[in-house]
């Protein structure tokens, strides 16, 4: 039996530079892993069976599910696993915790089983999986591309905190999108500007880099998550604001977790939603 802690992300810079001939958007993003996360356990089974602590629908339409299942018939064909899921990312928030799970998921079995199987290969099966997949199988700092799935890992931005709030309402991705396509004449940013960060930078450091392209359009659908944004928008100390994702989670990017603590109870006092005080995480899997 094995577990695997799979973290959730927030999106430092995101950038849509058009729509692509398959239906998917072209993007450019800096996705960075963070101190929340759901848990997964897996030991050897006959068959492939997964549970969870939360309503998941059908589980063989799961992410997790199917990403084991392209891992068994391509690679361990004979082998079965019980996988059991502990939820606490929110779902439809921004933070990438169905993509997590997959993703470590893979990470995972790859142990259980014995494979063997080098992170290019796990990310080319996550690929298949979702677009933000293959950026979990190591995590950390990294600049994604295409549909997002082309990883191209950074120097960890690590140890830097943020209070994450999760206005207790998904946003669906589709109609942000559908909010941006009716002006795609914007001027097309790059990440470049990440690359000349320092080692080890502080939140000060990434502040003034921090841009979402998906920002405006989400707070436009999410009448929810726009009233949390409101209401959040003098905080003090803090550096930036900022959408994580397509939405609905806000970010705040603080100097320090006395700054954080402060700002979560004034946040949960004030009944806003979900609030979670984080830090960056470095790349590499986190085991339980």
């Amino acid at each position: 039996m094995l577990t695997i802690k799979a973290p959730a992300k927030i999106n430092w810079f995101l950038e849509v530079k058009g729509k692509r001939p398959d239906g998917f958007h072209e993007v450019e993003t800096v996705m960075q892993s963070i101190g929340l996360f759901d848990e997964i356990t897996v030991e050897n089974a006959d068959e492939l069976a997964l549970t969870c602590n939360i309503d998941l629908g059908d589980p063989r339409q799961n992410l997790v599910f199917r990403a084991a299942e392209i891992l068994r018939r391509e690679y361990a064909a004979g082998h079965g696993a019980r996988i059991s899921l502990n939820k606490q990312i929110p779902h439809g928030a921004g933070l990438g915790g169905g993509s997590s799970d997959a993703a470590n998921a893979l990470v995972a079995l790859n142990r259980l089983w014995g494979l063997g199987l080098d992170n290019d290969v796990l990310r080319e099966i996550a690929s298949r999986v979702g677009s933000d997949c293959p950026f979990f199988i190591e995590g950390g700092t990294a600049v994604c591309t295409g549909r997002g799935e082309i990883v191209s890992q950074m120097p960890d931005i690590a140890g830097i905190d943020l209070v994450v709030l999760y206005p207790n309402a998904v946003c669906p991705t589709a109609p942000v999108y559908r909010e941006l396509s009716g002006d795609l004449t914007h001027d097309v940013t790059s990440c470049y500007l990440f690359h000349d960060l320092q080692d080890s930078p502080g939140a000060g450091d990434v502040a003034p880099l921090v841009m979402n392209r998906l920002q405006e359009p989400a707070l436009r659908v999410s009448a929810r998550m726009r009233d949390a944004w409101n209401r959040t928008a003098q905080e003090r100390d803090v550096f930036v604001q900022f959408v994580s994702g397509s939405g609905s989670s806000v970010v705040f990017l603080l100097p320090n977790q006395r700054s954080g603590d402060r700002l979560a109870q004034s946040l949960r006092a004030r009944q806003l939603g979900q609030v979670f005080v984080v830090k960056t995480l470095p790349r590499g899997a986190v085991w339980g």
